[in-house]
């Protein structure tokens, strides 16, 4: 026998695995019972074939395990931090080498693949949720506020607009004000119609922490598709170049992460799927105040009712979540208030620092980024 490459073992199984395992899923009382999985992966800043190529590997791994539907992190393709020249090009256009590679991997498995990244559109940057269909079909949606300076300074809110009202609500002065327009394809409510009446709902890292995103979703879709990269910094400082492994264990200031799905689940009455990255990276490296950013994990498929059925720590490192979960609604067991922005997932002293350091992520996006860019 010739040499077979482990890329072309694993094309073999997913394709044995998904005629064998696929089928799974049947009607019960308005649900429908199926294989899912979430991918917790490592990204290499800025490394996009790297990551496309690690992406893959999980994700032909989840379809021979049986899985219909795969989630893969945010910023599955560059992770995310300040850097002086990694990310200024790392993004992709929208119909570029992810989403193909996400279409492929749908058909060939006959599951619903997605993932979000840094996905290039006209003159801007979004942080695009694309989910591919078996059929070829792809439904889109763009994180509607970036998170922090270190987001804002790299792609624009899909609903600029209506992120320089909040910074205003919380008062903070978006300079320049005047909103860069949204993609005229984002589905802004990031529900997905899908023509077998399967609705879905996307989600992205914050976005599980606002309640605008369970008003959107609550009611309207029957799963939940969410993806994070979500940071961990020892709120000391102690993470430095000098002292890497301090905080080693991320979850000890890392509840958010961990709760913030489960919540949404239970506000919108729907099943999640979270895939996160894990692992570390630096953050401003050409900086004395160099910072490790250590993406937290905490992978997890939970029900309707918010219960976890599987997990990963970010002790586990890469690997998959794997379960069997009932497609379908119910009523959710958690109220959405009609006055309050944030979860309790993200306090005050966040929020503070969320519009702040945001206002002047974007002003660089928008003066710096953005020009140089188009350039």
């Amino acid at each position: 026998m010739g040499h077979v490459s482990r890329r072309d073992l694993l094309k073999t199984a997913a394709g044995v695995g998904a005629a064998a395992l696929g089928r799974t899923a049947q009607a019960q009382h308005g649900t429908q019972r199926v294989r899912v999985a979430a991918v917790q992966m490592r990204a290499a800043l800025g490394e996009v074939a790297a990551n496309l190529e690690n992406a893959e590997h999980w994700v032909r791994l989840a379809l021979r395990e049986g899985a219909q539907w795969i989630v893969l992190p945010e910023f599955f393709t560059t992770a995310i931090a300040l850097h002086p020249t990694k990310l200024v090009n790392a993004y992709r256009t929208l119909e570029g080498l992810p989403m193909q590679l996400l279409k492929t991997l749908a058909k060939e498995g006959n599951a619903h693949v997605g993932g979000s990244f840094l996905a290039r559109s006209g003159a801007d940057v979004f942080n695009t949720f694309v989910l591919a269909s078996p059929t070829g079909q792809v439904y889109t949606h763009d994180k509607d506020f970036p998170t922090t300076n270190i987001e804002a300074s790299v792609y624009a809110g899909g609903e600029d607009d209506e992120y320089v009202k909040e910074l205003a609500r919380c008062g903070v002065a978006a300079a320049p004000s005047t909103p860069i327009p949204s993609r005229p394809q984002n589905v802004k409510s990031a529900v997905f119609n899908l023509p077998d009446g399967t609705s879905v709902g996307a989600a992205l890292c914050w976005e599980q922490c606002r309640y605008r995103t369970s008003r959107r979703l609550s009611g309207h879709v029957d799963l939940i598709l969410a993806a994070s990269g979500w940071p961990f910094v020892a709120p000391n400082g102690s993470i430095s170049r000098e002292n890497p492994a301090a905080g080693h264990d991320a979850l000890s200031a890392g509840a958010g992460i961990r709760e913030a799905p489960r919540r949404l689940a239970r506000l919108v009455g729907a099943p999640i799927l979270h895939a996160s990255l894990v692992g570390d990276v630096w953050n401003a490296p050409a900086s004395a105040n160099a910072t490790l950013l250590r993406f937290s994990g905490e992978s997890q498929i939970a029900d309707a009712s918010g219960r976890t059925l599987a997990r990963r720590s970010y002790a586990e490192g890469e690997g998959l979540v794997i379960a069997e979960i009932e497609i379908g609604r119910v009523a959710p067991s958690e109220s959405t208030p009609d006055d309050t922005s944030w979860t309790p997932e993200v306090s005050p002293q966040s929020q503070a620092s969320w519009a702040t350091s945001g206002a002047a992520g974007r002003s660089v996006y928008i003066n710096t980024t953005r020009p140089r860019r188009n350039g």
